[in-house]
């Protein structure tokens, strides 16, 4: 085979691998699509959802991911003018209600505080009270009291 036609084959075979991974490319946009992958996106690509309530000065915000049961996110709490608190979740949900393990980092300190968030149409809802420590985490006293956060489904920001 000559030095010219050996080039062509080359050339060709190059040809061929980049229109192929031109195709792969194609394909695999089309195939990641949210919306065709619907539920049984991994944890990490789950869409996030998030919510809001601001009262006066005062913002909570709750950014959460949901692949199937499992469900991570962040939680802030940020008040006008008293020590704000933030950090990730990770929880498990079970019809409308989330329990999850918040990582609370506030006034220089980090605890696990376990949280209990429902769904309710386009609302997110929680309480928080007087807490105890139980097995290295922070739960509340009396769950079904004490103040009642009701977060606004809203946009998240990018």
């Amino acid at each position: 085979m000559n030095t010219n036609n050996l080039s062509k084959s080359v050339l060709a075979a190059t040809m061929l691998v980049l229109l192929g991974g031109c195709d792969n490319r194609s394909a695999s946009t089309t195939a990641s699509s949210p919306a065709e992958k619907g539920a049984s996106a991994p944890a990490d690509q789950a869409q996030p959802v998030c919510y809001r309530q601001v009262r006066g000065r005062d913002t909570t915000l709750v950014r959460l991911r949901i692949s199937g049961a499992a469900v991570t996110g962040e939680l802030a709490v940020l008040p006008a003018e008293k020590d704000k608190a933030r950090g990730s979740l990770t929880g498990t949900l079970t019809g409308q209600q989330i329990v999850a393990d918040w990582q609370r980092a506030g006034e220089g300190v980090t605890q696990v505080h376990e949280v209990r968030f429902t769904l309710a149409g386009d609302s997110l809802r929680w309480r928080e009270g007087a807490r105890i420590e139980k097995n290295g985490k922070w739960v509340l006293v009396k769950p079904d009291q004490g103040y009642e956060y009701v977060l606004g489904k809203v946009v998240c920001d990018q």
